[in-house]
């Protein structure tokens, strides 16, 4: 059996309902359009099978003092220092931020291969050259480089297309593969930004 019983707000809480619900008790324009895009981004999450990050727990790493090269070792101390958390490390924004896995070879050239787990932060704005997660015609994703015109050289155009002055829109997104085309929007497609990856989180190891 269900009861009805009576919520009491305080008055700054009453104030704050107010002003989201409309006169006549329903949500405003304002956040019907919020809720909406709510709505929006959790579909879209589902649809990438994006996981959301959730740093519940806590891990301190040490970090050795020295850096490793790469080529021949130059020293052989064995020096820690202070310890890191990768929570900390790899998320700046823990709301915006969410994991996802490369799906194609388009970005090879920097490393990105399928399957590789991305970290994506909602909350960075892009700029040029940052490598991103974009919304093609509100349907379609991918991971590619984007790159705003007016940030480029005339040769930086040339090595890309072969000629310095070939017409680009504003903004175009760069594939890092040459077996993959860059997607340049016509008149009629549009892409939006979703997020900027910020790291790969490639397994080297493998048993």
């Amino acid at each position: 059996m269900s009861k009805k019983l009576p919520i009491y707000f305080s008055d700054d809480a009453w104030s704050s309902l107010q002003d989201l619900m409309g006169p006549e008790g329903k949500p405003s324009p304002t956040i019907n359009s919020m809720l909406e895009q709510i709505a929006q981004q959790a579909e879209f999450v589902d649809q990438l099978g994006l996981t959301p990050i959730l740093p519940q727990s806590k891990v301190s790493l040490p970090v050795s003092l020295e850096r490793i090269p790469a080529g021949p070792a130059f020293s052989t101390k064995d020096e820690q220092g202070k310890a890191i958390d990768l929570n900390d490390f790899l998320i700046q924004n823990p709301i915006a931020t969410f994991m996802a896995y490369v799906d194609s070879e388009s970005m090879l050239g920097v490393g990105l291969e399928v399957n590789d787990p991305i970290i994506i932060d909602r909350s960075i704005e892009a700029k040029h050259y940052d490598i991103v997660v974009a919304l093609i015609d509100n349907k379609d994703s991918t991971i590619k480089r984007l790159m705003i015109t007016n940030k480029m050289s005339k040769s930086d155009i040339k090595d890309i297309f072969g000629d310095e002055n070939y017409p680009l829109p504003q903004m175009w997104l760069k594939a890092e593969n040459p077996d993959y085309e860059h997607i340049i929007p016509t008149e009629n497609q549009t892409f939006v930004i979703w997020g900027v990856v910020t790291f790969n989180l490639k397994r080297l190891y493998h048993r």
